[in-house]
């Protein structure tokens, strides 16, 4: 009995030092994973935004809104988190906009869990090339070889659903930040800053 007892005592040390040593790894992987993060979408703000060093977290209700900067702290674009459902999970983009929210500048994929070799083809610059320097006014439109459209995306072979939910999660940042559904305090501060370049 006595054996038993201690085999159970030690039993439960080793769990809970195990526990212990699990949780205090989490906490110091939080952290990285944490920086980590925010570094991944800081370079996405500045890659979607050409001419930009640095980015500010605007209000505009549940969306990530970013006004990127230039040196000399002119207005040179806006960044927009965009979401979408893909074929295997959903996919996250970051939109980059000129200041006058009339041009799409570029997309970036932030996360993306589609099929290997198929709708992760939407990370490849020969697709997101795509959406870089096209007026906002016309909405984009997926389409297949042979098709046409007044602003066509070339569709990925084998991987339509995806390329789907790239366009559509673009199209629907453009029309949400064309007509923001913000706060009033929110539309001021978008509006004075691109008049004003940008200064407070």
């Amino acid at each position: 009995m006595s054996s038993w007892l201690r085999q159970s005592w030690l039993v439960l040390l080793l769990a809970g030092s195990l526990g212990t040593a699990l949780a205090v790894v989490e906490q110091l992987l939080e952290g990285r994973i944490g920086q980590h993060a925010r570094d991944r979408l800081t370079k996405a703000v500045l890659d979607v935004v050409p001419g930009g060093i640095r980015s500010d977290e605007v209000s505009a209700g549940t969306r990530q809104v970013f006004e990127v900067f230039d040196e000399a702290g002119r207005l040179q674009g806006r960044a927009v988190v965009a979401e979408s459902a893909g074929f295997s999970d959903r996919i996250c983009l970051m939109v980059g906009l000129s200041a006058d929210n009339s041009e799409l500048l570029g997309v970036a994929v932030l996360e993306s869990r589609e099929t290997p070799g198929l709708g992760e083809r939407i990370r490849e610059a020969a697709f997101l090339d795509q959406f870089a320097d096209l007026p906002t006014s016309v909405e984009l439109q997926v389409v297949k070889p042979g098709q046409s459209s007044e602003q066509p995306i070339d569709a990925i072979s084998g991987a339509t659903i995806s390329s789907k939910a790239v366009t559509r999660a673009v199209n629907e940042s453009i029309a949400n930040i064309l007509q923001p559904q913000v706060t009033a305090a929110s539309v001021d501060t978008l509006t004075e800053d691109a008049s004003n370049g940008g200064q407070p």
